[in-house]
């Protein structure tokens, strides 16, 4: 095989990450269930990347074997894992690990967790306020209510909301509004270039989209089953 006959390219492509604040086995997989349960469809096969920046030296309790087994068990594809201690990089490799450079930290963490109960009524929905651009490999994750973002969105980012999305300027990257099921949630942005939108776990890519809406003020919302996008203006 000649050298011409291979290629090699750069790429960005959108991995999941997955941020562990716990080394407990039952705890990650319990968690990790969840999050691929709340959308079934866009997860289903998905690159996961292991953060541990939070875990620190508690990396050295994690199961790396039952670790990847649990994340293929899922029906995720185990990427590789990143900002391990360094005393837990050998421990990763013999469990077939790859290891990754660490990325930038979540903007807003999502750590995975036992979820709390839903409230049966809300009274009413938190905001999250962005005030800065959310960069390449950031995560803003936020399911107690809305997300404002003041600033732009860029390609490789992903933002998660339990209610709306509001974007005041470009939007990239991936926008999962209603992520626990709310059907109202809606996504408001000035300039629409994502890459993914969702509503409720019902999602359309960019390629899906009407040419002429791509670089306009742009709403999404949810009728019945069927994400719709239209001119906010």
């Amino acid at each position: 095989m000649s050298a011409e006959s291979v290629e090699i390219k750069g790429e960005m492509a959108m991995l999941s990450v997955l941020q562990l604040a716990s080394p407990d086995a039952a705890q990650i997989h319990q968690g990790l269930q969840a999050r691929r349960d709340s959308l079934p469809a866009l997860f289903a096969g998905s690159p996961l990347v292991v953060d541990c920046h939070l875990l620190g030296s508690d990396c050295g309790k994690l199961d790396m074997q039952q670790l990847r087994a649990s994340i293929s068990e899922l029906g995720f594809i185990p990427v590789g894992i990143r900002n391990l201690a360094d005393d837990c990089v050998e421990q990763a490799v013999k469990a077939g690990w790859a290891i990754l450079r660490g990325g930038r930290p979540a903007v807003a963490s999502s750590r995975i967790e036992k979820p709390a109960p839903k409230e049966a009524n809300p009274s009413g929905k938190s905001i999250e306020v962005i005030d800065r651009p959310v960069r390449s490999g950031q995560q803003v994750y936020f399911p107690d209510g809305d997300i404002v973002v003041l600033q732009h969105t860029s390609a490789g980012s992903e933002i998660l909301a339990g209610g709306s999305v509001h974007v005041y300027g470009s939007l990239r990257g991936r926008v999962l509004a209603g992520i626990q099921g709310d059907t109202s949630a809606r996504i408001f942005c000035q300039k629409l270039e994502a890459e993914l939108v969702a509503i409720a776990g019902n999602y359309r890519l960019l390629d899906d989209i009407d040419t002429d809406l791509k670089g306009q003020p742009a709403m999404v919302w949810l009728e019945g089953e069927k994400l719709k996008i239209a001119p906010m203006f």
